[in-house]
């Protein structure tokens, strides 16, 4: 470090001797001087004489974000996502530097200073223009952050940076004492060893974190306000009700609002493991299987253990095995009926049986809201109406607008409103004289009720 005698403002020299080789050294200065970024180091200069190159930067202050992350109570969730979105800012403008887009390569918590006015990224010793075909500084980098196509083909694109900035992402995660699950989805998706998997872009990194900071500072998000679900049982009254379709509905649902799922099949249907020996736009993760954004775990059978990911919310598919289904202890118990006139019967008979569980909810398939209502109206208790669906591994507006209602009247919600419900059958008995007024007054307290309990 040395200060400019007219400024009065400190730089940082770095002296390399001729002697050595130098050539990455001065390509680095000449790469940095093309580089006009805020949060990128000034090169303002390159001198020599006989026996030196003197390369003179803005000198940076602050500390480098690994010495940060040996203080855990440093790492919230909001100085997470900050440093995660200002490097993001960085590593956008190299990909987007014309004519030719620069991979920076080398991300990792040592590179990063948190100073004053934000964060530094330092050290762009192996970046390199992304047409760039000589392969010397292609099989560079430090190997945890460094993405599989890299190490085993010397490739380099824009994947190579969010591979090694979904790493950087997991490790703070991790290291800190809040527990994100959102961001820990984000790092797991950018990590992803199939690189078609992971984020297409930074733009598109960006886009997945401001949606994860929008969950985390929600008031409505009970999964991130409340940290209730952990297990959520899904059992059909009967063979036949959707069961599975609606536990891989709910898991791509949760996946894609950055709330990490896991899909369990317990099912001695199979339907899971049919569908993924089919092999179509499955990828297999450690036991795991893929498809966008639903990750599930098929019915291996004894004798098979498969390490299920931490931190994350398990749906359990129990087919119509009501009895196994009811021995678990869960977070929420979704039962599914059909609305057919032969499957109602099996209807009252498993939520008879299930009443006893604190955390149930009724789900009437195949989107016949006429039959929801006769179920809310006999059962007295929320129905969620689930439309017919081709997809479930697709998003789908009517679904999604379900699932998003089940999650957030999940907990006192349904107690507060049955109150509010029974209410409306009290306040019309006054007419009870008067046979019409009575008649219907009944009517208005039966029609407001099961409206109300269809979603």
């Amino acid at each position: 470090m040395v200060r400019h005698q007219q400024l009065g403002e400190y730089r940082a020299v770095k002296c390399i001797s001729k002697e050595a080789d130098s050539s990455w050294q001065i390509r680095e200065a000449k790469l940095l001087n093309h580089l006009k970024h805020p949060r990128i180091p000034i090169v303002y200069d390159i001198e020599e004489d006989d026996d030196f190159y003197y390369i003179i930067e803005e000198y940076v202050e602050g500390e480098s974000l690994e010495a940060l992350m040996l203080q855990s109570s440093f790492l919230t969730q909001s100085f997470i996502y900050d440093t995660i979105w200002e490097i993001c800012e960085v590593l956008s403008y190299l990909h987007h530097i014309a004519p030719v887009p620069v991979i920076y390569q080398d991300l990792k918590a040592e590179h990063v200073i948190i100073g004053k006015k934000g964060v530094k990224l330092i050290d762009f010793g192996i970046a390199s223009y992304l047409n760039e075909t000589e392969g010397r500084f292609q099989n560079y980098g430090t190997p945890e952050y460094t993405a599989p196509e890299k190490r085993e083909l010397a490739e380099i694109n824009v994947g190579t940076d969010i591979y090694s900035l979904g790493k950087l992402l997991g490790r703070l995660v991790l290291a800190g004492e809040e527990k994100s699950l959102g961001l820990l989805y984000i790092s797991q998706k950018a990590t992803h060893p199939m690189e078609k998997q992971r984020y297409a872009s930074i733009e598109e990194f960006q886009k997945a974190l401001g949606k994860a900071k929008e969950d985390m500072q929600s008031e409505k998000n009970p999964v991130y306000q409340k940290h209730l679900l952990r297990k959520i049982i899904v059992a059909g009254s009967r063979q036949g009700t959707g069961v599975t379709h609606i536990a891989v509905s709910f898991t791509q649902y949760l996946n894609s609002h950055h709330i990490p799922a896991v899909y369990q099949e317990k099912n001695p249907n199979n339907d899971m493991r049919k569908t993924v020996k089919t092999g179509k736009k499955f990828a297999e993760c450690g036991g795991l299987y893929r498809r966008g954004d639903f990750l599930g775990l098929p019915l291996y059978g004894e004798g098979v253990e498969i390490s299920m990911p931490k931190d994350r919310v398990l749906i359990i598919d129990w087919g119509n095995n009501l009895k196994r289904a009811g021995e678990e202890e869960a977070d929420l118990f979704l039962l599914v009926a059909g609305s057919r006139e032969w499957e109602r019967d099996s209807a009252k008979t498993s939520f008879k049986s299930l009443s006893h569980e604190k955390n149930l909810i009724f789900i009437s398939n195949y989107g016949d809201r006429k039959q929801a209502r006769r179920y809310a109206k006999e059962f007295c208790r929320p129905v969620y109406c689930f439309p017919l669906d081709k997809d479930p591994f697709t998003a789908a507006k009517e679904k999604d607008r379900i699932f998003g209602k089940l999650l957030q009247r999940e907990g006192g919600d349904n107690q507060r409103n049955l109150f509010k419900n029974r209410w409306h059958f009290r306040k019309h008995k006054r007419n009870r004289y008067n046979p019409f007024g009575y008649i219907a007054g009944k009517l208005r307290s039966i029609w407001t009720f099961s409206k109300k309990r269809i979603f």
